[in-house]
Parts: C-alpha cells; sequence; structure tokens
C-alpha cells in the first residue's frame, strides 16, 4: 500500500507530555527512516532511538498501523523497553526459520515426550498431575501450527490445562534448568485467575506461622520481600531455604502447644520472627490463637523463611517473575525482572533469558497486540542446592518440619490456574531477535526449526534462515 494511504500513525507520550511533544517532529523523521529500513517490507519491524538526555523514541510498524512512542527519561520504575525487532528479513521461498541448540520443546499432544530427540535431555517425557488436562491448540483459542509441509514436518501442538490447587502442575527433570550456567525458557500463558498467598495451615485448621518468600537484601543485615509474595512456578522451581543464622524460640498454636505457651517452645532455625504481615495479610490472633490460661498467642505476625527459586513465576497475582536466587544471604543487590500485570484470560507469550554476566530479560507479548516489552533485572549465577530436585509448572507446595520427630509446622500450596503451551528450554541467553521470532512461532503459527528439522528441510533442498546467538 503506498505511504499517501497509511492510516495516520498512533502517537504515545510517556512522561512530561508538554516536554515530549516537542520531539514530535524527531519522532516523524525517525519513523520516515524506519520506512527505509525495512527493505524486505517486514510487516513488523520497529526503530529505536535513545537521546542523551534520556528521551527515546520507538518507531514501529504492524500490518499497514504505524505506531509511534515518545517516552521521558526513567525515574523510579523504568519503563518496560519496547520488543525488540524481528529476525532481520522474511523468509522467501524455499526458505524458513531456525533457531540453533534447543534442548526441549513439548508440544504435548500426541506424547509428552520431548520433541527434539538429541542433546542431554533427549526422550525426557512429562510428569502430568491428575487434574491436567491436554486439549488441541484450536480449542484454547491458538492459531494453528501447520510445521513445514515442504519438508514433511507437521506439528500438534497441545495446550496443558493446569486447574490450580491439588494434582496440578507438570514436571521436569532438573536439568533443564542448569546450575551456574546460562539459560532460557520460553512458552505460551494464560492466566484464568490471580495466584494468591496460601496463609492457611489446612491440617491444622490455623494459619502457617512460618511463611515463606522470596527474600532479598542489599547488605546481608536488612532484608525484605514482595507483598503478598506468593510465587509459583511457569517454567522454574523453588523450595524454602534457610538462613543458616537466624534462629528463633517458638510455640505453635495447637495442642500441645497451646496448653500454655510460655513454658513449651522449641528451637527453629533458619526463620526469624516477622514483625509485621503484608498489607491485608491475616494475623494470628483471636479467639482460635490463645492458650489455656486464655493468653495471646505471642508470635501474631508468624515468621519468615526465605526461598531459593531459577526460572520464570507467577507472582503477585498476575505478573510474572524471572529470577535465579539460592543462597540470599550472601547474595546481594538482586534485582528479579516483574512484568507488569496480565490480562486474565489472554494469552501472553514470555520467554525468560539469564546471561553470563547476570543480566536477566523477560520478553512478554500479549496476543494481537501492536507491541510487547522487556523487563530487565541483575541476579547471580549460582547452583541451587539439593532441596530443588525438581523443576515445575505451577507447582509450589511444601510441608515444613521442625524438631526431634520431625512434626509439621507449616503446609502451602501456591498452585496457579493457568493454560500453558509451547515449553522450550535452551542452555544459552536467547538473544532478544530470538526471544522476539518465539513469540511470532506462538503467537501466530510461524514455523521456527530446531537442530533435527533443520537438518531434515535441507536434506529435501529448502535452506534455513538462521537466528543465530549473541557472540559473548
Amino acid at each position: 500500500m503506498p505511504d499517501d494511504f497509511r492510516p495516520e500513525p498512533r502517537l504515545r507520550l510517556v512522561g512530561d507530555g508538554a516536554r515530549l511533544a516537542l520531539l514530535r517532529p524527531d519522532a516523524l523523521r525517525e519513523l520516515a527512516v524506519m520506512h527505509r529500513e525495512n527493505v524486505f517490507d517486514l510487516p513488523v519491524y520497529d526503530r529505536l532511538v535513545e537521546f542523551e538526555t534520556g528521551e527515546r523514541i520507538l518507531c514501529r510498524r504492524v500490518g499497514e498501523q504505524d505506531h509511534v512512542g515518545i517516552f521521558g527519561p526513567g525515574g523510579g520504575e523504568p519503563e518496560p523497553a519496547p520488543t525488540p525487532p524481528g529476525p532481520g528479513r522474511a523468509v522467501r521461498d524455499g526458505e524458513f526459520y531456525a533457531i540453533p541448540e534447543c534442548l526441549a520443546r513439548y508440544d504435548g499432544l500426541d506424547t509428552l515426550q520431548n520433541a527434539v530427540p538429541g542433546g542431554e535431555l533427549a526422550g525426557w517425557t512429562l510428569g502430568l498431575g491428575a487434574g491436567v488436562e491436554v486439549v488441541p491448540a484450536a480449542e484454547a483459542g491458538l492459531p494453528a501450527y501447520p510445521g513445514l509441509p515442504q519438508a514433511g514436518i507437521g506439528r500438534e501442538v497441545g495446550v496443558f490445562r493446569l486447574p490450580g490447587g491439588a494434582a496440578s502442575g507438570i514436571l521436569y527433570g532438573r536439568g533443564h534448568i542448569p546450575d551456574d550456567a546460562p539459560f532460557s525458557v520460553s512458552c505460551l500463558v494464560r492466566l484464568t485467575a490471580p495466584l494468591e498467598y496460601d496463609y492457611t495451615f489446612d491440617a491444622r485448621g490455623v494459619l502457617n506461622p512460618i511463611r515463606a518468600y522470596l527474600v532479598h537484601s542489599d547488605d546481608g543485615t536488612t532484608f525484605s520481600h514482595d507483598c503478598p509474595g506468593e510465587l509459583s512456578p511457569l517454567l522454574g522451581f523453588c523450595s524454602p531455604h534457610l538462613h543458616p543464622d537466624w534462629a528463633e524460640d517458638v510455640t505453635y498454636p495447637w495442642s500441645p502447644w497451646n496448653e500454655d505457651f510460655a513454658t513449651r517452645a522449641e528451637p527453629l532455625l533458619g526463620a526469624r520472627r516477622a514483625t509485621a504481615v503484608c498489607d491485608g495479610a491475616p494475623v494470628l490472633a483471636g479467639d482460635g490463637y490463645r492458650d489455656g490460661g486464655g493468653h495471646a498467642y505471642p508470635h501474631p505476625f508468624g515468621f519468615v523463611m526465605g526461598m531459593q527459586a531459577a526460572g520464570m513465576f507467577v507472582a503477585g497475582g498476575n505478573r510474572l517473575l524471572g529470577a535465579r536466587l539460592s543462597r540470599f544471604e550472601s547474595q546481594f543487590g538482586v534485582v528479579p525482572a516483574v512484568s507488569e500485570p496480565l490480562e486474565i484470560g489472554r494469552w501472553h507469550h514470555a520467554a525468560m533469558t539469564h546471561g553470563a554476566d547476570g543480566t536477566v530479560h523477560l520478553y512478554v507479548t500479549p496476543e494481537d497486540a501492536a507491541e510487547g516489552a522487556v523487563y530487565r533485572g541483575v541476579m547471580p549465577r549460582c547452583a541451587m542446592d539439593a532441596a530443588c530436585a525438581y523443576q515445575a509448572s505451577g507447582v509450589n507446595a511444601w510441608t515444613l518440619r521442625n524438631g526431634p520427630g520431625g512434626e509439621a509446622i507449616a503446609a502451602y500450596r501456591m498452585n496457579p490456574a493457568m493454560d500453558v503451551a509451547l515449553p522450550r528450554f535452551f542452555h544459552y541467553a536467547l538473544s532478544p531477535q530470538q526471544a522476539w521470532l518465539l513469540s511470532l512461532e506462538a503467537l501466530s503459527g510461524l514455523f521456527v526449526a530446531d537442530d533435527h528439522e533443520v537438518a531434515q528441510a535441507m536434506a529435501l533442498g529448502l535452506s534455513p534462515v538462521t537466528i543465530e546467538k549473541e557472540v559473548p
């Protein structure tokens, strides 16, 4: 379509509107440059310009619609940076896109086995909770995935429906996310309900006295966590982690401890007494929290325990979070990558990368959106300890035990209700172009070949357009 008949660009100012409006002529010039750069007439293409004074101009083409964003200098929480440009050029007849060294992809409809036959994860089969259902992609509102018919390659993609609660979740082998090495994970996700923190210790009919959070610190003295603090894997794993220098004397609000709180106590290692709770969080107080003498429970805010985690998680009710943290007591200055809230019931493609320099990138692209976003963080390259025995989607359920008899002192389950499709695992940090291409694969059905499919297609005379890894 000639430029003269294009719809007017959609302009967005983020920041001081009066100041940013002065950059409108610059933005229109950059839009014209973007049109000249897009020599292959790609339907999705963008150009990002950053000024020394901190302002940014993003020009983006999506179909026949142009979008222009003018962003002010960062202050406080940074604006999510736009999704990076696409793979560079459109494929021609006889060509197909490829991304190297994917170690696992789970299509899920015909088989639960890894669709990638080579590499260290070859032959792995998913474990599904009894409540998990697998349905065809079309039934879940996703596009067709035709594969590459010219090479005899088909894709039968299924959607894993996780109901939340017991019998939910997908289990992966530990090797899917390596210790102390770069990695990436990606998938489609659709939350069907917000995730909530589980405060109730069902077995005892009381609130949990011990509450686990992703705790972090800048100096090893002052520790903090997000509120309300729920966390559950999308593609990753997590478990409680004991601070080696935290110790408390604790009593519990059930028999026989509640016969007399003052005379019954035991040491609790690895956790510490909380001095407050998150807004809206219940406290251990009232009629159900008194001993035989009528005395109030002495730990109304409970106790805080840290966590170790690696991968991409649901957090904050309906946000995504990318993290790797094993020993919060000695790993300081960490910053998880956290997305804006996801719309419940809407598909999003999400990819998380953790590079050799510790940088975390979290790429999130909603279905039918003109643009996605990338969120950044900094996390240590570190190995999880033996307590993290497996990776899981949608499984964060633990029973905590203490004392010589190993009595259960808290139990919680934070398993989100969500749909998951096309989980992929890499043992390197994807480039922005690779992450963007995977979002096109997932949300539009574009074929992206893995290494074994490249060999099969090339044997029939087809040519790969390989989106290579970035040079470290």
